[in-house]
Formats: structure tokens, sequence, C-alpha cells
């Protein structure tokens, strides 16, 4: 698996999960982000960036035990659930 591109596409998710954090509508470019992960030729990529998303929610969610930052993974899980989904 591309390493490389697992941890770019996963930053980009966490950076859509920031602008939405901060009250920015993200839905969309959450959504064109996924298609483009799962239209990926690469086989197993999409399964490869929801587990670095998973990863980083758990992470952050470690980090912050009073979960001011739980809308944030909140939208990280809309993403793991987005690149699971069937793109069909």
């Amino acid at each position: 698996m591309d390493s490389a591109a697992v941890i770019g596409f996963a930053n980009r998710f966490e950076a859509i999960a920031a602008n939405g954090f901060e009250g920015s509508p993200y839905r969309a470019a959450l959504d064109e982000l996924a298609r483009r992960v799962k239209a990926d030729p690469r086989p197993g990529l999409a399964a490869e960036v929801a587990r670095a998303v998973g990863i980083m929610i758990g992470l952050i969610e470690d980090g912050d035990p009073a979960g001011r930052f739980a809308a944030k993974t909140a939208i990280l899980r809309e993403a793991v659930q987005a690149l699971r989904e069937s793109s069909a």
C-alpha cells in the first residue's frame, strides 16, 4: 500500500473535519473526498484510509478527556462511514 497516499488522504479528511469543527460547511468536501478515495484504482486504499482516520480519532480522543473536540471526531467518524459505504 502507498503509505504516503494513505496519510495524505487521512490528513485531508482531518483538514475537512477541522474546518467543520470551526463552523464551516464540510459535508460536500467530505463526500467528494470519500468518492475520490473509493474511485482510486489502488486496491484497498479506502479501507486503509478509513483505518488511518480511525487511528486519528483515537489519538484525538485520548488527548482530549474533556471532549472539546467531540464535534471534530464526529465528522471524522462520518468520513470513516463514507469510506466504508459501497460506492455502488
